[in-house]
């Protein structure tokens, strides 16, 4: 299913019951970098969602004397540490992101005790909407543990403007976004594709239409007749 299911965000509301159908929904947000993912959590969270922040999980594993960071260090050298000793993250991306290999080597040291650490959140996690927000998730297959997913998707060119309000040259944004997953590799595995090509009103109008939609009669029917 493409886009949101009353993506003016209003046809949900006579069915929007607030209550889930189920003790839990785990709702697993996917997307590349600049795609918007995050602000469709942000969102979600607005209204009440309890939202699992997979980079902020894995930059609390890169600290210094834990396992990750010396496996870090030793990778990609001690050039990638700020005056304070521990990990810079445009230092280690710069090193990491220029080429395959070197994100080959950065993902199979973070990765494992990422999703380990992932999945004892989801665990912690008991009740209401949970929402997972992950720029692996269809990478390493946690998407298959989720009970509905999103993949945000935007145009390359507003993905690059987005990455170059963080301060990344839009030489270097294309060279990343080049070697992350096309979208059209993972978008059939998407329960929903949410297309963030608009403005931030917009986007928002979309995500308050999937919270209404996952707390609606509708979308329990959907999800009995699956």
């Amino acid at each position: 299913m493409t886009d949101t299911p009353c993506p003016d965000g209003e046809g949900c509301n006579s069915v929007f019951d607030r209550k889930l159908s189920q003790e839990r929904l785990l709702v697993g947000i996917g997307g590349n970098t600049g795609s918007g993912k995050t602000t469709v959590a942000n969102e979600l969270k607005r209204y009440g969602a309890k939202i699992i922040d997979a980079d902020k999980l894995g930059w609390s594993m890169h600290r210094r004397n834990t396992p990750v960071y010396d496996k870090l260090v030793k990778a990609f050298g001690k050039d990638i540490l700020s005056q304070s000793g521990q990990i810079d993250r445009k230092l280690l991306g710069d090193k990491a992101f220029a080429s395959k290999a070197g994100v080959k080597k950065l993902n199979d040291i973070v990765h494992p005790p990422l999703i380990e650490r992932t999945r004892q959140e989801l665990v912690r996690h008991r009740k209401g909407l949970v929402v997972l927000d992950a720029a692996l998730l269809f990478t390493v297959h946690l998407d298959k543990e989720m009970d509905v997913t999103i993949l945000v998707t935007a145009p390359e060119r507003l993905k690059v403007r987005r990455l170059a309000d963080e301060d990344l040259e839009p030489q270097e944004a294309r060279r990343r976004l080049k070697l992350q997953d096309l979208d059209s590799k993972v978008w059939r595995r998407a329960d929903f594709v949410l297309e963030n090509k608009g403005s931030l009103a917009e986007l928002r109008r979309k995500s308050r239409a999937l919270w209404n939609f996952f707390y609606s009669t509708r979308f329990q029917n959907l999800r009995d007749s699956s």
